[in-house]
């Protein structure tokens, strides 16, 4: 992709009307962060396959915390009556979601689809920690912000599959 830089000789003097300044700015940029995430993921998904207990144990166990936590109260409601009734399915849900996003993430296949995942993943977590966007220990609302851009700038577009699928279908939302 090219990058257009402007100089002080090509700004409008005024008395051009409707005049648009090409401000781009690469999408190689956002593979960076693309695959930083898809690295993250990866990480920590393969921490919880290959471990001594199974993830459920641990899971429930940050769970039971939640309510210590500052967590809004119908977070605390869906944790306390939906999630740890039904912890072994949300946990392989969870290890299943992270797989999923970095495989999309690192491989730049369906990255939208993927940085999603990875978006609504990050979001539960910063919930169960009693976290806001706001709170500046918060990781997990850098990390959502980082999978927001990747989904919206369409980083798989760039040394990503999804630049293949986009030619063959380009009015695709997914890529």
């Amino acid at each position: 992709m090219k990058s257009v830089a402007l100089d002080s000789t090509s700004l409008p003097t005024g008395n051009e009307r409707n005049v648009a300044l090409p401000r781009t700015v690469s999408r190689a940029l956002l593979v960076i962060l693309r695959v930083y995430l898809g690295v993250i993921l990866f990480i920590t998904n393969f921490g919880k396959l290959f471990r001594d207990e199974p993830f459920t144990t641990e899971m429930l166990g940050f769970l039971n915390g939640v309510t210590t936590r500052r967590a809004s109260v119908p977070y605390l409601h869906f944790v306390q009556q939906v999630v740890i009734p039904n912890a072994k399915l949300f946990g392989y849900l969870i290890m299943t979601g992270e797989a999923v996003a970095a495989i999309a993430l690192l491989t730049g296949t369906m990255t939208r689809v993927g940085a999603a995942i990875a978006t609504f993943l990050f979001l539960n977590y910063m919930l169960a920690k009693g976290r806001m966007f706001w709170s500046p220990d918060s990781e997990d609302a850098a990390v959502f912000f980082i999978a927001l851009v990747v989904f919206l700038g369409r980083a798989g577009r760039t040394w990503g599959i999804d630049s293949y699928l986009a030619k063959r279908w380009p009015n695709s939302q997914l890529w």
